[in-house]
């Protein structure tokens, strides 16, 4: 072995003792503290899924698999609906069923030493169904988790591939402390299991992009090479759809890496009938492969009864047009009125860069972005697949009525590889003093992603808020007392630790997202009067509601003088759980109207609050909501309330006016000469910025 294969080796070897330390902290990140909400499920999507989960289960048959209409695994057959896709539904029903033997008497070891993982010192109060019903979500999260640590196993290959080993690591150490990945892991949705078939899909078509596959080539003999990455991008791309149906776009990955081998072809000026066949043929299996494994993953989406019955079920497809209704802004539901006034583009890029990346990398994302994009209009086609992916959809994503942050998350491992490639990049110019401020840029990125995941992970360290204050209410608040609380939302006290709030306290809905109306004023007097504590769960209405002033009026001078403590009522308690290191913490949730000093404050021991754009609501809705309790006070008057609030004109308020009505939004035409644009200042980019 001669002296370079041994240096080769030695790289190697370090590069996966890197990569192993990298993936033991990614993995300490995303398995801490699974059971944040200490078994009371607050998520509401997580929700649906166990609700789903607990009524279906695996078929006593195969042939029953594929049977639409009789499979006990289709929740419809139940008379129920399911929004997402079924591959982590079936995932984690087939893992519970086989965790569920714990519970026999006698056990089974195997599953009984995943259950202690998984619920610890009550594994003496497991039952049968278990793990089917009340601790679903736990297997579900922890699905989650690991599919997320093999979405940074995939970072570091399609950044070794593409680019060097260096650039690998580099990814796969900023994707472990990506802030919105960590923070997806924790739930039982679908989002993290779609961005690993999703980022799965993207490292086949990188190696598809520069396979030498000879696809271009006029030697036929060459041209029998490169077909196994085509066909595994396809069924990674069915997989990814069976997670989330509009995941399905990721077929736009190979077609990219189809792209990239015409254009970075020695060939591409002399391309034979013989060679575009034969990549025609691939892109064809590619779709053909991904139509099986969509089929096999998502069996009810078709009539069946067995395998070849391909006729699409109209069950399926009318499910999927009412949720395409929802978040088209068509329909009105309080849920959808967060949206309002939201900038398409700037307000997605906004809730990326400053929440689920955090500032260092975030910026540092974008400005790898920009640099691969003016290369690659200078000729390096090895950027295309990333980049071309992640601009064509973030630019549509961005645009949509609803803006989540959660909803593109499968676009975040193609920007941390770019500012991982722009970072070392850096640390190879060509000077000296330009690679010592490479190293010194990427050392303040690195750090400042690592204090960014330290402070959002600390709220995983700590009680959740909800928890947090019922305890406080069952301590403080007398039995018997009147409690005021919001619909459209999760409000404590729940039910914990023995405590039944049903039975403990009357429970008053108000049902503040009403039409503002004469009689709906009379109704919010009468609640008023009745209560003597209001409890808000979180900001869902009180962030919302102002976004419709003139639709809501009322409501918005409501908050505004109850915040103000002008209705008679005091904050007894305010709960929050924020993002926090050190002597800083990161209020991130938007609070409309200024807010009293409340007599009990619960939060982290941080002197030093930093103030950033607010994030969008589901950021925090979940994991760390602020509670706040307002109590009625002697000076509380019926009068005084009136004079505040009888003074609001309902009369003229735009009754039904949608959030959809009063934003800016964009069509495809529209966002298709953004993408012209933004083309077009990369190519003039390109054209300017010239190597010396």
């Amino acid at each position: 072995m001669d002296a370079k294969q041994k240096n080769e080796r030695w790289k190697a070897s370090v590069s996966l003792g890197v990569l192993i330390v990298i993936l033991l902290g990614g993995g300490y990140l995303r398995f801490t503290n699974l059971n944040w909400d200490e078994g009371e499920w607050i998520h509401p999507d997580e929700a649906h899924m166990q609700q789903t989960l607990a009524a279906i289960k695996t078929p006593d048959s195969f042939s029953l698999y594929f049977d639409t209409h009789n499979s006990p695994l289709n929740v419809r057959n139940n008379g129920k609906t399911y929004s997402y896709g079924t591959l982590p539904l079936f995932l984690t029903r087939g893992t519970a069923e086989w965790v569920n033997q714990a519970c026999d008497d006698p056990p089974d070891r195997p599953s009984r030493a995943v259950a202690s993982l998984l619920i610890g010192f009550k594994i003496a109060r497991c039952s049968p169904g278990t793990f089917t019903s009340i601790y679903s979500a736990l297997i579900g999260r922890a699905f989650s988790a690991l599919a997320d640590l093999g979405t940074l196993c995939l970072v570091y290959l399609i950044g070794r591939r593409l680019y060097d080993r260096a650039t690998g690591l580099l990814a796969a150490g900023l994707w472990a402390l990506t802030v919105l990945s960590i923070q997806q892991a924790h739930f039982f949705t679908v989002d993290s299991m779609m961005c690993f078939f999703t980022t799965l899909v993207a490292y086949f078509s990188a190696r598809a992009s520069q396979s030498e596959s000879g696809v271009l080539s006029a030697n036929r003999g060459s041209s029998s090479k490169g077909w196994l990455d085509f066909g595994l991008a396809g069924l990674a791309t069915g997989l990814a759809a069976a997670c989330k149906i509009n995941a399905a776009l990721a077929v736009l990955l190979v077609v990219l890496a189809a792209a990239s081998r015409i254009l970075s072809s020695d060939h591409a000026s002399r391309l034979t009938h013989h060679a575009l066949c034969s990549l025609f043929l691939r892109l064809c299996l590619v779709g053909l492969l991904s139509l099986i494994a969509f089929r096999i993953a998502q069996p009810y989406a078709f009539e069946g009864p067995g395998f070849f019955g391909v006729q699409l079920s109209p069950g399926w497809l009318d499910r999927l047009y009412q949720i395409r209704v929802v978040q088209s802004g068509v329909l009105d539901m309080p849920s959808g009125r967060q949206w309002a006034r939201r900038a398409p583009i700037l307000f997605s890029w906004g809730n990326m860069v400053i929440w689920g990346m955090g500032l260092p990398l975030g910026l540092s994302a974008w400005i790898g972005w920009a640099v691969a994009g003016i290369e690659l209009f200078r000729g390096r086609f090895a950027h295309l697949v990333l980049w071309g992916w992640a601009t064509l959809m973030f630019l549509y994503m961005s645009c949509r009525w609803v803006k989540s942050v959660r909803y593109i998350l499968f676009l975040y491992p193609m920007f941390v590889l770019l500012a991982a490639y722009w970072l070392v990049r850096l640390c190879r110019a060509s000077s000296r003093w330009r690679r010592r401020a490479g190293f010194v840029i990427t050392a303040l990125v690195v750090a400042g992603t690592l204090f960014w995941a330290g402070a959002f992970f600390s709220i995983y360290l700590r009680s959740h808020t909800r928890l947090v204050a019922s305890r406080w209410i069952y301590a403080t608040i007398p039995t018997g007392s009147t409690l005021g609380q919001e619909h459209w939302d999760w409000s404590p006290p729940l039910k914990m630790d023995g405590y039944d709030p049903g039975k403990m306290y009357n429970e008053l809905e108000m049902r503040l997202y009403d039409e503002d109306t004469p009689s709906k004023r009379m109704q919010l007097y009468d609640w008023l009067d009745q209560v003597e504590y209001i409890i808000i769960g979180s900001n869902r209405l009180y962030a919302s509601i102002p976004r419709l002033p003139t639709r809501h009026p009322l409501m918005t001078e409501y908050y505004r003088a109850l915040f103000a403590g002008e209705l008679g009522f005091d904050l007894a308690a305010d709960f929050t759980s924020f993002p926090a290191l050190g002597p800083f913490q990161f209020p991130d949730q938007e609070i409309p109207f200024p807010l009293m000093e409340a007599e009990y404050a619960y939060r982290q021991a941080a002197p030093i609050e930093v103030h950033l754009p607010p994030a969008e609501e589901p950021f925090s809705v979940y994991d760390h909501p602020r509670v706040l309790i307002f109590r009625k006070t002697e000076d509380y008057s019926l009068r005084r309330v009136v004079e505040i609030l009888g003074k609001i004109d309902v009369e003229h308020a735009q009754h039904g006016l949608r959030a959809i009505d009063v934003s800016f939004t964009l069509n495809l035409l529209e966002i298709g000469a953004i993408l012209v644009g933004v083309l077009a200042c990369f190519g003039l980019c390109a054209h300017v910025w010239r190597r010396p």
